[in-house]
């Protein structure tokens, strides 16, 4: 919110052409989700006088993609890409398709978009199509060609900018963290499903960046099972302490939705409750510390309904507008659209219809544990348990 009370500039980054980033029919990775979420945030946000829409995005330009990712490695792509048929660009998670060099460079595009928004209008911009968190500058890895985020933090970090970086993502943001590692204007927070048990086998929480970003690359690995206790209570442990002793100018979270209950790519358990929760701490932090200075893209997540619901919450905190209460049925017209298009019933309210049962997976201390051993490795002091933290 601005100083009046009143919401700050808003950008939604939406092009129509984002359904051609497409492996086909039968790949995890669908934009189709991402544009279900994008038609649910605007039945919330509707005419609103402070929202924009940017609709018309190119693909981001050569130069722009050498900011993070390596020439020849473009080359590769684009050469790739002329080819009209499918050829494995990583080791066979992420094959090309005709046109993927157009396509990947337009999602690097709405990031950069959003960047120059947030830093110049003291806004906050929302890019669904984005956070493609695992592409390194050299490769492409995880479903992701280019690296969309990373390109936007090298914008940003361009400009002379302190960026934090919030990665919610149950996979490891390898290609943000390993491309910035000693970066000391990047403070990159990860919090993730344990790379022991998940692709891409990295984020201890030894790694904590090195030379100028030594200290500042922190790695919070949960383990399968992990549920709304990662999101409600561990991470407003950790991450006002962490963006308050670094004081940064952009907030920036890939907001997978791949840690939901029931994902098929990944054994975690939040719910749309655990979510919310993140939001409004996310959205209250940027206002606190980068004067509304946030920008928010997509990232993981494999089952349509929970993809839909999750970013278009999401995105409606991100541009300032309330989401309906979890008890709402959603819209009707939407539903319809939604077992149309892809074939199955949809989901008929915004909460979780069953929530999710099991045996915690944390055992005796062990979340107090873990906060210790990044504050001794930090040399921070993170508060205790249902504390909150002061303001500096």
């Amino acid at each position: 919110m601005s100083d009046n009370g009143r919401p700050r500039p808003g950008l939604l980054l939406w092009d129509p052409r984002y359904l051609a980033y497409d492996f086909g029919p039968e790949h995890p990775f669908q934009m189709n989700s991402r544009r279900l979420a994008t038609d649910l945030l605007e039945t919330i946000v509707g005419e609103a006088g402070w929202l924009r829409r940017d609709a018309e995005i190119p693909p981001a330009p050569r130069a722009e993609l050498e900011t993070f990712h390596r020439p020849e490695y473009i080359d590769r792509v684009e050469a790739i890409s002329a080819l009209g048929k499918q050829i494995p660009l990583d080791h066979g998670d992420t094959p090309s398709f005709p046109g993927c060099f157009e396509e990947a460079a337009r999602v690097v595009e709405g990031s950069v978009r959003a960047v120059d928004f947030a830093l110049r209008e003291r806004g906050a911009a929302y890019h669904p199509a984005g956070g493609l968190h695992h592409a390194h500058p050299d490769a492409a890895s995880g479903f992701c060609i280019f690296n969309d985020v990373a390109v936007g933090v090298a914008r940003a970090l361009a400009d002379g900018r302190r960026v934090a970086y919030l990665d919610l993502d149950a996979h490891h943001g390898d290609g943000v963290m390993y491309g910035f590692y000693g970066s000391g204007r990047l403070l990159d927070i990860d919090v993730h499903q344990d790379g022991r048990t998940l692709f891409p086998g990295t984020g201890s929480v030894a790694e904590t960046g090195a030379g100028d970003g030594a200290g500042l690359k922190v790695n919070v690995p949960v383990p399968p099972g992990a549920g709304d206790e990662v999101l409600t209570s561990l991470l407003p442990r950790l991450v006002p302490t962490l963006l308050r002793a670094f004081r940064p100018d952009l907030l920036v979270v890939q907001h997978g939705a791949d840690g939901h209950a029931g994902d098929p790519l990944s054994g975690l358990r939040y719910t749309s409750v655990g979510f919310d929760a993140a939001d409004r701490l996310l959205v209250a932090l940027a206002d606190e510390l980068t004067d509304g200075r946030l920008v928010v893209t997509g990232g993981g997540g494999y089952r349509a309904a929970a993809v839909a619901r999750v970013f278009a919450r999401a995105g409606a905190r991100t541009l300032g507008a309330a989401p309906p209460p979890l008890t709402a049925p959603l819209p009707d017209e939407w539903r319809a659209d939604f077992a149309r298009s892809l074939g199955t019933p949809s989901p008929s309210g915004w909460g979780d219809p069953i929530p999710p049962s099991g045996r915690p997976p944390w055992r005796d201390g062990e979340i107090d544990r873990l906060v210790a051993e990044l504050g001794e490795r930090l040399g921070l002091r993170f508060p205790p348990a249902d504390t909150e933290p002061a303001p500096p």
